[in-house]
């Protein structure tokens, strides 16, 4: 993943560090990272589909954890759903319209953290839109893995209201209602990375 693809977010302004706190920066591995998503789908059941290109940074304050904060990029083309026709027709104009709005962004606005729990609320820029969208997470393990590097593990959902971000395409059914729903389940598996403030990011790249 090279520096272009991966916005760095910046500390909160609120973070002194004359006060002695220290905050971490850990990237998002994204080739052990998937960020899945579901809906409903009336003929079909449920879509289920996955983002094969993102990533993201978090900056992390064990002492003052509301000093937190995360950025977090979706490359939109790289949609997948199991149905190559499906997917071209996502990415059209008619629905998320990648040539104009390639990327998704997410920056943290509130954190909240309660045990091994964390709420984040931010701005989500979808569609030439920004909408207001609430991040649960669940804190993993924290390791060293081979060659010295501390990974942190966290399961991230939200859910959002594709009508929010002008995604208003849909199709009637003759026997009446609609064929996709408007809630979109998004989960993600996220493996992060502890990066010094003067290295590169050193992760695989994905193809």
């Amino acid at each position: 993943m090279d520096k272009h693809d991966t916005p760095r977010a910046q500390p909160p302004s609120a973070y002194d560090p004359t006060e002695g706190a220290q905050q971490e920066r850990w990237v998002i591995d994204p080739v052990r990272s998937p960020l899945t998503f579901s809906l409903r789908h009336i003929v079909v059941q449920r879509i289920n589909g996955r983002f094969g290109r993102w990533g993201g940074t978090l900056y992390i304050d064990r002492g003052q954890p509301s000093l937190s904060s995360a950025e977090v990029w979706i490359d939109l083309a790289s949609i997948t759903t199991g149905d190559p026709q499906r997917d071209e027709h996502v990415r059209s104009a008619e629905f998320l319209d990648v040539e104009q709005f390639p990327r998704a962004v997410f920056r943290s606005e509130l954190v909240q953290v309660r045990d091994h729990h964390v709420t984040i609320d931010g701005r989500l820029a979808l569609h030439g839109l920004s909408r207001d969208v609430r991040v649960e997470v669940d804190i993993g393990r924290t390791e060293k893995a081979a060659g010295g590097q501390m990974r942190g593990h966290y399961t991230a959902r939200a859910t959002l209201d594709r009508q929010a971000f002008g995604l208003h395409w849909n199709q009637d059914l003759d026997v009446g209602g609609i064929v996709v729903a408007d809630q979109v389940d998004i989960r993600a598996e996220i493996e992060v990375v502890r990066v010094a403030d003067d290295d590169g990011h050193g992760l695989p790249r994905r193809g």
